[in-house]
């Protein structure tokens, strides 16, 4: 596939050359045949731009500037940016917060005035999202760690808190929250290392308008075992989850993973999904679904910072998944995520889990032998020391039993323990034996195979909302990989063992997958991204950051 090609960089005015940019996002609306626009926020200031191609008139690729707002407050600090329509002029909103401020400051983006002001947090906002079903509906997070969806709609702006969600979630800061597709379902990760997934009321319900907006006490999952550090990004890929934990406090580790997992039983178009579970004392994972939650793949990062670096997902239908982020040494990483859809199709990851299996069993087969044999002698030379009276009376009681016997006991005990940790642990080493248990999948290994209860695979057709000038994708012969296609399940007919399974050394969930592409953005001075994020059809993906920096990534493009 065509990777997207480093097309420019940019940096703002000298005199905003130290501030850093922290949020990006597309605008989502634009009718076929638009160009693509999109807002970054730095400090006080926001950046509405649009990614310019080579002309007549230009030999290089550059933005366009097309206006630059600013937030009123002086104590502001904006850190989160998402996009939204005035219902009745059709004109284009931006929704921005951060930090020095508890509210959500709503500009139209035509005009350049504040239209709306959103109060009700008690902490820094962290992360603003637009559910992908309505511009009207719109959530943020917080450091009072709490969720709220607002309701933009006009009829309820004397109380636009349609819910929120809090109680028996979060314990710290929230950082990162995201939808579903089909807008029913929310995501949040936090300072508390903890992903939960939320099933949200009806907007609007019964409770719209009033000074009583409709509260979710219990999250349907929640777990810190995924992860062993703060978790400062999630996202939804179908009915799977991306998510990234940062380094946390120490500094000393540069070396950070994106992870891809599932939440078993969980299936968001069930019309009726069970009750969230009640949070109990040591559970480190809780969920309303089944066991608990897979992994599935590892995505590989170096030289990452310990604080709010995010990952970028293009996925729209018809085209192949690309995942990107960029690290502090200004290079950014892509996967396609189609590769691994490649690999469960030739069979290659099945056959090695298989292998891997086989040899494990012969090593157990191996340890029994060796076990049945000491054993053996040890009985046998137990009863000769009994027959030349070397044994008090007391054996019979087991309390006297000889050194090797008690030894070759300790030895067996410590070898199956090792073998055991070895395939269940966690990958971090400084993980306790509570949370490292809760990160174990109760199935053996990881078969890449299709789940046929989810939801039918999209149409290989460019979407309808894709600009009329959009190519077509690259002609690929296996069938294009949805999140449905990696998803594990056992068997219905499948018995299940009595005996704790013994998952294979060699777990690939575990393996951490390099980039299939990294590009470095040859600039005077290294920068951490921050964030990055995808134009609709997949033309353009921009990358911002710490000293002002933005890099430009293009695709597709018209010669």
């Amino acid at each position: 596939m065509d990777f997207p090609q480093l097309k420019a960089w940019l940096r703002l005015p000298d005199e905003r050359q130290n501030v850093s940019i922290y949020d990006i996002k597309f605008y989502p609306y634009s009718e076929p045949g638009e160009d693509p626009i999109f807002a970054a926020v730095a400090e006080r200031e926001i950046y509405i731009c649009k990614p310019v191609g080579k002309s007549a008139t230009s030999k290089t690729n550059t933005l366009d500037v097309l206006t630059v707002l600013e937030d009123p407050d002086e104590d502001s600090s904006l850190n989160s940016v998402a996009w939204s329509v005035d219902t009745d002029t059709g004109e284009p909103l931006i929704c921005v917060a951060g930090s020095g401020s508890k509210n959500i400051k709503i500009f139209n983006v035509v005009t350049g005035e504040v239209v709306r002001i959103l109060y009700g947090h008690g902490g820094a906002i962290n992360d603003l999202v637009t559910s992908p079903v309505s511009p009207q509906i719109l959530a943020s997070c917080s450091g009072d760690y709490t969720i709220r969806i607002w309701n933009l709609d006009a009829r309820y702006r004397r109380q636009p808190c349609a819910a929120i969600l809090s109680g028996e979630g979060h314990r710290q800061t929230i950082l990162s929250i995201a939808f579903h597709d089909n807008g029913r379902w929310l995501l949040s990760g936090g300072q508390d290392t903890m992903i939960c997934l939320w099933s949200l009321p009806t907007v609007p319900d019964e409770n719209a308008g009033t000074d009583k907006p409709t509260v979710v006490v219990y999250p349907h999952f929640a777990s810190i075992g995924m992860h062993s550090d703060y978790v400062d990004c999630v996202r939804f890929w179908g009915d799977l989850i991306l998510s990234k934990a940062s380094t946390g406090n120490n500094i000393k580790v540069t070396r950070g993973e994106i992870m891809l997992w599932k939440i078993d039983g969980f299936f968001s178009g069930d019309d009726n999904p069970p009750e969230p579970p009640m949070p109990g004392y040591g559970r480190p994972t809780r969920s309303a679904f089944g066991d608990g939650f897979q992994r599935l793949l590892t995505f590989d990062m170096t030289n990452v910072e310990p604080f709010y670096m995010r990952f970028g997902l293009f996925k729209e239908h018809g085209y192949r998944p690309v995942l990107v982020m960029g690290n502090i040494k200004a290079r950014f990483s892509f996967w396609d995520l189609q590769r691994f859809e490649g690999r469960r199709s030739t069979g290659k990851n099945s056959t090695s889990v298989a292998k891997d299996n086989q040899r494990f069993g012969d090593l157990l087969d191996r340890i029994n032998q060796k076990r049945i044999a000491k054993k053996n002698a040890a009985s046998k030379a137990l009863t000769i020391n009994t027959r030349a009276g070397s044994v008090p009376k007391s054996d019979t009681s087991g309390k006297d039993t000889p050194a090797f016997v008690k030894n070759n006991k300790r030895k067996r005990d410590l070898i199956e323990r090792v073998l055991i940790n070895n395939t269940t642990r966690a990958s971090s080493a400084n993980s306790d034996l509570t949370r490292a248990n809760s990160r174990v999948s109760k199935q053996s290994g990881v078969s890449l195979i299709s789940r046929t209860s989810l939801v039918a695979q999209g149409t290989t057709s460019i979407p309808k909302s894709a600009p009329t000038s959009a190519p077509t994708p690259s002609p690929v012969i296996k069938p294009a990989t949805t999140p449905e296609s990696l998803s594990t399940s056992r068997p219905a007919s499948e018995a299940a063992n009595p005996k704790p399974e013994i998952p294979p050394r060699s777990m690939r969930n575990y393996i951490r997958h390099a980039a299939h592409k990294t590009t470095v953005v040859n600039c005077p001075i290294d920068f951490a991204c921050r964030a990055i994020d995808w134009s609709l059809d997949g033309k353009w993906c921009v990358g911002v950051g710490d000293h002002g920096m933005i890099a430009i990534f293009g695709r597709w493009l018209d010669k």
